[in-house]
């Protein structure tokens, strides 16, 4: 067998993704469109030059920037990513170039992972002849559980693909495939958490941070986890709007100090249900984790959203915070996170298990309600710059 030389680099990403090859043909198209789309927005903001073209479930993205694979991995709806050599689907080109990408290598050891997906040579012959190939030239031994170098090939009607690396994407659905939603961000750890896992089902944010100085001072902590969440909105606007609350809480402390966590966070989601109609957001989100703290028991959780005009969604809900933390961390929320301190107006007691009808007498004797809505007109909103930010591989 003639020995090329050695292949360069790789000049194509191949791209997959999952759930959304699994919706009718009409919605299935719209997405890879939407994909596609978000996918193009990401690479020519990197300032990457490239070709896209796709097939069979496949998206390829022609070039040959070394950039190009982390900043595709990082678009919502991509399940993985392999820089990828493309040959044309006979055997003996398939197994020269195999030969070639081990000789680069000088593996002690290898497997041949192939995988027919409409092409005419079979699975099995590919990996029997290639890996033949590749231990002839190079003496090197199969190690099907545990080998040094794996050699991935997709055989395909049009090429065959050659790999040597999978990298994960963030999955999910591709970003503008679902309506708009509010996040309430606090500057902590959670709340980013929360906001990006709704991005991950689809949609896009607007930000909602209460500011509560001087109880407590997060601003310049949620501009800078707003930024980060920006860098992975593929170029869709994220609005931060900011209200002051504090002097809600001075009437909610000095009258119920106990009741304080409950009642502010109940006087939150009527403010929020303004603001969320006044962007046209379709819900809610927070990032509540069940038990985490003495106001996340579910008799306050009930006791705060009974009758709020408004869909509540927590995607932390059942999540430990370890997951939380590993999140942020892959997110890039992490660092900017730790800083935040506990709300100088929180009781050293606090109810954790409200009585509803009581919570709902104590609103309507502070006028909760109409004091929202003074508290609603008053946001503000903050324009909020795209920030690159480093982030932890997902292998």
């Amino acid at each position: 067998m003639r020995r090329l030389q050695p292949p360069g680099k790789p000049q194509l990403v191949l791209v997959r993704y999952g759930e959304v090859a699994l919706k009718d043909s009409w919605t299935r198209s719209s997405w890879e469109r939407l994909l596609r789309a978000n996918i193009s927005h990401d690479l020519r903001a990197a300032c990457i030059d490239f070709r896209m073209t796709g097939e069979g479930g496949r998206i390829y993205v022609h070039t040959a920037d070394e950039r190009a694979p982390s900043t595709i991995s990082r678009v919502f709806g991509v399940v993985s990513v392999s820089p990828a050599y493309s040959v044309h689907p006979r055997i003996t080109d398939i197994s020269e170039l195999a030969v070639s990408i081990a000789l680069m290598r000088s593996p002690k050891s290898f497997a041949i992972r192939s995988r027919r997906a409409g092409g005419e040579i079979s699975s099995e012959r590919i990996a029997v002849e290639v890996g033949a190939a590749v231990q002839r030239a190079t003496g090197a031994d199969v190690d099907l559980d545990n080998p040094e170098l794996e050699i991935f090939v997709e055989a395909r009607p049009e090429r065959a693909l050659v790999f040597t690396e999978i990298m994960r994407g963030v999955g999910g659905l591709p970003l503008g495939s679902q309506s708009r939603m509010l996040a309430l961000i606090s500057g902590g750890i959670d709340s980013p958490v929360a906001a990006w896992l709704i991005m991950r089902r689809g949609s896009p944010v607007s930000l909602l941070h209460f500011d509560a100085s001087p109880y407590a001072d997060s601003r310049e902590q949620v501009i800078r986890q707003a930024e980060i969440l920006q860098s992975w909105m593929s170029g869709r606007r994220l609005d931060l709007v900011i209200v002051r609350n504090a002097r809600a809480i001075d009437v909610i402390s000095s009258r119920y100090p106990r009741e304080t966590c409950v009642l502010c966070r109940r006087l939150m989601y009527h403010v929020s249900s303004v603001v969320m109609k006044r962007l046209r957001a379709k819900g809610i989100v927070t990032g509540y984790s069940l038990g985490q703290v003495a106001s996340q028991t579910p008799e306050n959780i009930m006791a705060e959203q009974v009758g709020i005009e408004a869909p509540v969604y927590h995607p932390l809900i059942a999540m430990d915070k370890t997951e939380i933390m590993d999140l942020a961390r892959r997110i890039g929320t992490y660092d900017v996170s730790t800083g935040s301190k506990q709300c100088r107006a929180a009781p050293r007691k606090p109810v954790t298990k409200a009585k509803l009808d009581e919570i709902l007498r104590i609103e309507g004797e502070l006028a909760l309600r109409e004091l929202a809505m003074e508290l609603a007109d008053e946001m503000e909103v903050v324009r909020v710059r795209k920030q690159e930010v480093s982030h932890e591989d997902a292998d």
